[in-house]
């Protein structure tokens, strides 16, 4: 569509997400996925103890001030699997449990955790009454409606993403919290150590964040209007130890040359077809990465071809740094640039 001598060209409206947020946000959501895809997570069942000991599968209580205190109840590791259905040879922990107790209620399976075991005794977390509680799978919580006792044995079968994808933004800037994944010493100790803080200032490692360059590119796509849109993306990985720090270099510089289809947040925001409600638990409709991405007859939210791009291709890609920050922070940079086509503009 041709644009008038003073008219803005490249967005409809100034509330809308511009190309380096949707380029931020698709990225992150396709490695996410893409991990999960390959295995990229654990399974906590009861019993599940460590090789230094402790019980990953008990909850501790937090002292969060934004609740009253038994409310809130956290896994020694955040960021659950809610998504079901991959194809890798085995599953998380993300269905409700099929009980023989008649009673139980069955008419619907919901993505994510499927409750608590509170004394033994499973509450799911469909059900209503004294226990009753959702699930935080971003932060790995569950949060009681009232306050349980204090003294309450609180346990969880659940499954966590071992490598987090995240933004680098300001949330990522948070204090790096080593041994997350044992579950001994200190864990079970409220107001102790690293777990003093709440989760969202804990940056669990391995991690892959992702930041946008300010380096842009523009060259002509065809005849008659159209860009190709360059814009260069740094990952930076974090690791606590050099293996686990080169093998997630690998897996980001092996992606060169990927073609990865778009998803549109901004229909997705106006259609409120977030997966995850407000309160980290996924809705009765949840759309995975794939159903997100998936053409518009289909019922996704896929970049309309007519104004939009509908991919973005990874080119140019180097390791462009590696360092040890102390023995145990490993540090390593994959700079790729994104080229994605613009049309009419």
């Amino acid at each position: 569509m041709p644009h008038g001598e003073n008219e803005l060209k490249g967005f409809g409206d100034v509330g809308d997400s511009t190309i380096t947020t949707v380029i931020q946000d698709n990225l992150v959501e396709f490695f996410d996925w893409g991990l999960l895809e390959k295995g990229n997570f654990f399974n906590i069942s009861i019993p599940s103890s460590g090789h230094y000991g402790g019980s990953k599968h008990k909850l501790r209580l937090v002292d969060d001030p934004r609740y009253n205190s038994g409310q809130v109840w956290e896994g020694f590791r955040s960021n659950w699997v809610w998504q079901s259905g991959l194809s890798f040879n085995r599953q998380p922990k993300v269905i409700q449990k099929q009980l023989e107790d008649a009673t139980y209620p069955l008419s619907k399976r919901l993505p994510g955790v499927s409750g608590v075991f509170v004394g033994g005794e499973f509450r799911p977390a469909s059900g209503v009454g004294p226990y009753a509680h959702h699930i935080d799978h971003p932060r790995g919580r569950v949060i009681f409606d009232t306050a349980i006792s204090t003294s309450s044995d609180v346990q969880a079968e659940f499954s966590y993403k071992w490598i987090n994808v995240t933004r680098a933004n300001h949330p990522f800037f948070r204090e790096v919290q080593y041994r997350s994944q044992r579950a001994d010493r200190d864990f079970n100790f409220t107001g102790s150590g690293d777990w003093s803080q709440l989760t969202e200032t804990r940056l669990q490692l391995p991690t892959i964040a992702i930041e946008m360059v300010t380096k842009r590119e523009m060259t002509p796509f065809q005849l008659g209007g159209g860009q190709y849109v360059t814009t260069d993306i740094l990952f930076h990985v974090l690791a606590e130890t050099e293996f686990t720090r080169d093998k997630m270099l690998d897996i980001v510089s092996l992606q060169k040359d990927r073609k990865i289809t778009l998803f549109d947040p901004d229909r997705i925001g106006r259609n409120d077809a977030y997966p995850l409600d407000w309160r980290g638990s996924p809705k009765s409709n949840s759309l995975r990465y794939p159903e997100l991405v998936a053409p518009s007859a289909d019922g996704g939210y896929d970049f309309n071809p007519h104004t939009r791009s509908g991919h973005v291709r990874l080119k140019d890609t180097n390791i462009t740094a590696v360092s040890a920050i102390n023995p145990n922070l490993y540090h390593g940079v994959v700079r790729t640039s994104t080229e994605v086509i613009l049309p009419g503009i």
